[in-house]
């Protein structure tokens, strides 16, 4: 384990990873500093209660549906499904929700290069709006995010496209083809009645707040 350094009273480590003075700091990055060490303490704060309700949320589902199963003498076991569990007066719904995770293989490489060739061929042949589309399609389609990764839902949204073209559709099935199953995931979601018969998720994740 590293030695803690102990940082003398009025210093500060800056992001290079040396000690700089606070005399010597400007007052706007102070400010700066202060919005986001304050905006990054809620936000931690958030996470932990958020991975504390899952937590709890998981284990008191998982009890409810022990005491379902004890009515009946039946000890519930193997793999677990998806639940909706819904209040007494059908405002709020709960449902556990188990999806796979989904990743690729290196046939993915492949199917990158004939989707480019469908491209590059139509290009002599579509518009060039068409074109520039397409191209902006299948290009975002296999931009690496920030873990070094191709997002799925992007690369399904291109499969959505339907052209009317052989090697277009070879291409799509070698992206199909693909993608495998690489693990399961659980999820809480908690839904409110909008409607009569609609509900709406309240969400969670602080991007669709």
């Amino acid at each position: 384990m590293a030695e803690q350094i102990e940082i003398p009273e009025g210093w500060v480590r800056n992001a290079a990873g040396g000690l700089q003075h606070e005399s010597e700091i400007r007052e706007q990055d102070k400010i700066r500093d202060m919005v986001v060490m304050g905006i990054v303490k809620d936000a931690v704060r958030l996470h932990e209660e958020l991975k504390a309700l899952k937590k709890r949320a998981l284990e008191e589902i998982d009890d409810l549906v022990a005491i379902a199963g004890q009515k009946f003498d039946m000890k519930l076991g193997g793999p677990k499904g998806n639940v909706s569990l819904i209040s007494f007066d059908g405002r709020y719904k709960v449902k556990r929700i188990y999806s796979n995770v989904q990743t690729f293989t290196e046939e993915m490489e492949v199917a990158k290069v004939k989707v480019f060739e469908c491209i590059s061929r139509w290009g002599r042949t579509v518009s060039e709006d068409a074109h520039r589309h397409l191209f902006t399609l299948a290009t975002n389609a296999f931009r690496l995010n920030s873990n070094g990764e191709i997002s799925l839902s992007r690369v399904l949204e291109m499969t959505r496209v339907d052209i009317d073209d052989e090697d277009w559709k070879r291409a799509m099935a070698a992206v199909k083809d693909s993608i495998i199953v690489n693990g399961k995931a659980v999820y809480i979601q908690v839904q409110e009645r909008v409607g009569e018969k609609a509900y709406k998720t309240i969400l969670l994740d602080i991007a669709g707040v």
